[in-house]
């Protein structure tokens, strides 16, 4: 008799894992958990409004009564009572490669994976490969040589490409931060060049009372979080153009104590998306830490509005992360892991690099609140 039942259990199990395997394969619903993959991908959360802004964003649930600031404008925000859904994710299935067979990796870096087992998965950026060498440069990790976000630009079809955080926003300000001399703005918030001068924008910290400053690594999801900041690294620039005909733009920024910049040619109505990871050294413009983004017009007749800034995701090392581990070369199933929220997600910083069979599936986002 035990050994009919053994059997059963035996059996049971089997059909049990074929049944969840099948499921991965087919895309598992998978619903976040905590704020280490945020601000792409959020647990739950609640939701801060700025009145004065008339913004809204997300940020980890705290204790109640806690202040919170508006990441745009430092004035007190209102945090509404109650949770918000987390984003819901499929995760589908992953089959390690036959390595005798010498088929390369499907996974890339920037895949975002579910590893762990089927009971807790954790959801992680892959940012290194097998046979990859990791290495820290200042606090900045870098994949054989370049910083994460240049080997992620390789792939431009990510299923959960990597977020920007918005940090200025000209069309939610009554009194702009930007300046320049021949250049006016509008009661609709629409800047018009005279001549050839620089719009330059000036930074003001919230953390330093509003005063000038240079842009720092901000997280406002992490609204309770008290931590040493660091200059940001990677600016983005967004606005709306209206040219008539055809018009040329340069946009400059500061970036690690540089000018780089990038100049454009513009026609019509359009959308002007610039990031510094495009721009080249120059010799001269106004920019510096605290004024770190210029335009100027070089030919044509163009307008700007909703004026955008915002800085994107840098993989860094935290202040507690052992730096004696590095450098590390990857074996030949091995991968490093990270999560968007860098100043806190538990990862490869924490728990090293994980092997092949770890990784149970690409995640592909589905909702997002």
């Amino acid at each position: 008799m035990s050994e009919v039942l053994i059997v059963a259990v035996f059996v049971a199990i089997v059909i049990g894992w074929a049944g969840w395997k099948r499921g991965m394969e087919s895309g598992v619903r998978f619903a976040i958990h905590g704020p280490s993959m945020a601000p792409t991908l959020l647990g739950e959360h609640q939701i801060a409004k700025c009145l004065a802004c008339a913004l809204d964003w997300p940020i980890e649930i705290s204790d109640e009564g806690a202040s919170v600031s508006c990441f745009h404008c430092g004035a007190q925000a209102i945090v509404t009572n109650g949770s918000h859904k987390p984003s819901v994710v499929v995760v589908h299935a992953y089959e390690p490669v036959d390595t005798a067979r010498s088929t390369p990796s499907p996974l890339r870096i920037g895949d975002v994976v579910a590893i762990g087992g089927e009971d807790m998965m954790r959801i992680k950026r892959i940012v290194a490969l097998p046979g990859d060498l990791v290495e820290v440069n200042d606090t900045s990790l870098l994949v054989n040589g370049e910083t994460v976000h240049r080997a992620m630009r390789v792939h431009d079809d990510l299923d959960v490409p990597a977020p920007v955080l918005m940090f200025e926003m000209d069309n939610r300000r009554d009194l702009s931060r930007w300046r320049g001399k021949g250049w006016q703005r509008n009661q609709q918030r629409v800047w018009t060049p005279e001549n050839q001068d620089w719009l330059i924008y000036h930074h003001r910290s919230i953390h330093q009372r509003n005063q000038p400053s240079c842009i720092w690594d901000d997280y406002p999801y992490n609204a309770g979080l008290s931590r040493k900041l660091q200059p940001a690294s990677r600016l983005a620039l967004n606005a709306k153009v209206v040219c008539k005909d055809e018009g040329r733009l340069e946009v400059v920024f500061w970036i690690d104590d540089q000018m780089v910049g990038v100049t454009c040619d513009v026609d019509g109505q359009c959308e002007l998306n610039i990031s510094s990871d495009d721009a080249e050294a120059v010799e001269v413009a106004p920019v510096s830490a605290e004024t770190p983004v210029a335009i100027r017009v070089i030919e044509g007749s163009v307008q700007f509005s909703c004026l955008q800034l915002a800085r994107q995701i840098e993989y860094r090392l935290r202040p507690h992360d052992d730096r004696s581990r590095y450098p590390i070369r990857l074996g030949s199933s091995e991968y490093f892991v990270l999560g968007d929220n860098v100043p806190v997600s538990l990862d490869s910083r924490d728990f090293g690099v994980i092997q092949e069979r770890a990784v149970k599936g690409r995640v592909e986002l589905i909702e997002s609140q």
